[in-house]
């Protein structure tokens, strides 16, 4: 017979089980930002759909409109934007390029109907991406991100639109300690992607032709 194969029943011990927990606790810290950051305020009366942070902070008003955004439900997008007032501006060679200011008044509900209508008639996923600038008091109630970096990627059948800018967005308190979008800048940046800006006057993902 052939010779019996002894199996190791060696138990872990709990030492060395605690430090792996340990070592999985720092890089979750340095991968993912710091973990003891306050508790996001979510909206305890919304029971479907993208979530729904409080804008407490600037920070949660960018998770809202992305999340709203990548999933084509956009009614957290314009609820982002503030209902009383709202500028839009775009780059000077875009609304060279357009021809017209077409967001000339603009509202949190022609933003989100505009964006809304975008989405729904393309089949392409979208990422949104955020490089967050610090952002700067202009007054009490009012604080803005300067040439914030946001990309849109489109992607079907294995091809990507970007679309990718600047912007100067302000948002003024809402005397809750809420904050909400009053006022878009949006430029362009050094690659030869179209802006936001852009997206909006043509009103449709232009993917090239096959």
């Amino acid at each position: 017979m052939p010779p019996s194969r002894s199996v190791s029943t060696r138990r872990r011990s709990p030492a060395r089980g605690w430090r792996a927990g340990a070592l999985g606790l720092i890089l979750v810290t340095l991968g993912g930002g710091c973990i003891f950051q306050p508790r996001e305020a979510q909206d305890p009366h919304q029971t479907s759909g993208p979530i729904w942070v409080q804008p407490q902070y600037l920070g949660n008003a960018l998770g809202n409109m992305k999340r709203s955004l990548e999933s084509k439900v956009l009614i957290n997008y314009g609820r982002s934007f503030s209902p009383v007032s709202l500028v839009m501006e775009l780059d000077p060679s875009d609304l060279s390029d357009l021809g017209d200011n077409l967001f000339d008044p603009w509202s949190a509900d022609q933003e989100e109907t505009r964006m809304s209508g975008i989405l729904n008639q393309t089949t392409a996923t979208l990422s949104v991406t955020w490089t967050v600038a610090d952002s700067l008091d202009e007054s009490s109630s009012v604080r803005y991100y300067r040439d914030l970096k946001y990309r849109l990627t489109f992607t079907r059948g294995g091809i990507s639109v970007v679309y990718s800018g600047l912007v100067d967005l302000y948002f003024t308190d809402d005397g809750t300690g809420s904050w909400y979008i009053t006022k878009w800048v949006d430029k362009r940046d050094a690659s030869a992607n179209r802006t936001w800006g852009w997206l909006r006057g043509r009103n449709q993902v232009e993917f090239p032709a096959l």
